[in-house]
């Protein structure tokens, strides 16, 4: 099996004036197995955000307090499997698990674990983009990509690390510098809805060939599909096509799974969908 989670703690949005406006008592624990989740974060008088500025991990202030005094599905409270390493250490902010093919049979077999915690490894995220409200709803996506929590790590070795170690370190730096999460350039919440509509796949859920169709209204004559898997790395990427038409493609060899495909005009995120693949 594998996992991975983390904590998303003290959260501001930067207003198109440069200002910060906190959001008070916010905490995200998100899950890569559940990518499509939306976390609704209070209101805020805002039109356009043009940066988030976040911490991975849990404020010192709570991170040593007790899980069972929040309500049953708060971020902090009691979780399955445990975020929670005990009062002194407090939570975990990142536990990232699964495995890696370390004797190139094509079948991963050696298991890593990485559970970082720990008041020292708390790290802030800086992100900029853009993204105004529309209908009164401001919608901030923003993508993962867990391999970058990975870079300079070879996976060799000792692979369970379980504390606030060099490596559990090394893998919270990462998350913060080597853009592990990213905040594209969006489309108004809207149009990005209205655009979205257009895109099919077909079968759904997929077996074997995919074929994706979309009837974008928009004034640009080619655009960029990307497909991601579920922790955010890209599966496949077909460049300039035409903004209304088909795609054709194998998925064969890929596992199992929800996968997400994206639609760019010059890097800017206009429609998004997903589809299963068995």
């Amino acid at each position: 099996g594998s996992r991975a989670e983390f904590y998303l703690a003290e959260i501001s949005l930067i207003d198109e004036n440069g200002a910060s406006i906190a959001l008070t008592d916010q905490y995200i624990l998100a899950k890569a197995n559940e990518p499509e989740k939306i976390w609704t974060l209070g209101d805020v008088n805002v039109n356009q955000v043009n940066g988030i500025k976040m911490h991975l991990g849990v404020d010192a202030a709570h991170n040593h307090l007790d899980p069972t005094g929040y309500p049953l599905g708060h971020p902090l409270g009691l979780q399955d499997p445990s975020m929670h390493w005990g009062w002194t250490a407090g939570y975990r902010f990142m536990a990232i698990e699964g495995y890696v093919d370390n004797n190139n049979d094509g079948i991963p077999e050696s298991l890593f674990q990485y559970h970082n915690l720990g008041d020292n490894l708390y790290k802030t995220i800086n992100l900029t983009g853009s993204v105004s409200a529309a209908n009164g709803v401001l919608q901030v996506e923003c993508s993962l990509d867990y391999a970058k929590l990975f870079d300079g790590m070879p996976l060799v070795g000792n692979l369970i690390h379980h504390g606030s170690d060099s490596q559990n370190g090394q893998m919270l730096e990462n998350g913060v510098k080597k853009g592990f999460i990213a905040m594209p350039q969006l489309s108004s919440n809207e149009e990005l809805i209205l655009q979205s509509a257009s895109l099919k796949a077909t079968p759904n859920p997929v077996i074997g060939t995919v074929i994706l169709s979309h009837d974008l209204n928009i004034i640009a004559d080619r655009v960029d599909i990307r497909i991601v898997d579920v922790t955010g790395q890209t599966i496949n990427q077909v460049p300039q096509v035409p903004s209304k038409g088909t795609v054709e493609m194998s998925t064969g060899d890929w596992t199992s799974g929800t996968y997400f495909y994206a639609i760019y005009d010059q890097g800017r995120l206009i429609a998004r969908n997903s589809f299963i693949v068995r």
